[in-house]
Order: C-alpha cells, then structure tokens, then sequence
C-alpha cells in the first residue's frame, strides 16, 4: 500500500501568507483607507525577518533564513537607532554574525557526522 500524504511547504505557506498581507497594506494604502506609509518606512526591515522565518523553517533552507533574520534585525535596529546604533557604526557587528554563523554551522556539522558515524558502527 503506498502512502499518498503529500508533505505542506511550511516556508513557502508563510511567504504566501506574508506577501498576501503586504500587497493588502500596500492597497489599502494605495486606495487611500489607511495610512500605512509610516509604518512601511519605519519597519521594511522587518519583512527580511519574516521571510528568513519561512526559510528557516524549511530545514534545507534553514542557514539562508538565518542570514535574513540577522540582516534584518541589524537594519531594523540601524533604522531605528536603537542603542545608537546607525549604518556607519555598527556594520562590525555584520562581520561578528558572519563568523558566529560560520563557527555555529561547522560544529554543528561535526556533531552530526558523528552522530551518523555511531550510529553506523552499530
């Protein structure tokens, strides 16, 4: 008997439902029922975290959805200052990222390969 479950693409359900909401925003606004330019201008980078979310979610996705989601944050919070922080200050902490992301996926590669190593010695 073969089973016929197809599996539902979590990421790519999220970025539908995000780019729904978006378009609405932009129409409502568009049509003149609500003024949503200041928040668009204000909170754009937030879209970054929301789709790094989606990809995140997909597991062969999952480094790609990261990078968005620390990218994202690091705009939001240049944009909006937070601590002080602006473009020309704080693009460091990119650099930092990057190489705790690099460290992060290789040990946990290596944890896994061992895994799977002992696992086939059984």
């Amino acid at each position: 008997m073969t089973d016929n479950k197809k599996e539902l693409d979590a990421g790519g359900l999220f970025a539908g439902i995000l780019l729904i909401g978006l378009g609405t925003l932009f129409l409502l606004d568009r049509l003149g029922y609500a003024d949503f330019h200041y928040v668009l201008h204000d909170y754009w980078p937030m879209v970054l975290v929301a789709l790094g979310i989606s990809r995140f979610v997909d597991r062969r996705r999952a480094w790609s959805g990261i990078w968005l989601i620390i990218v994202g944050l690091w705009l939001q919070a240049t944009s909006m200052h937070w601590y002080g922080l602006t473009f020309h200050s704080s693009w460091p902490l990119l650099l930092i990222a990057a190489g705790s992301v690099m460290v992060l996926r290789a040990l946990l590669q290596g944890i896994r390969k061992e895994s799977t190593e002992a696992r086939n010695d059984r």
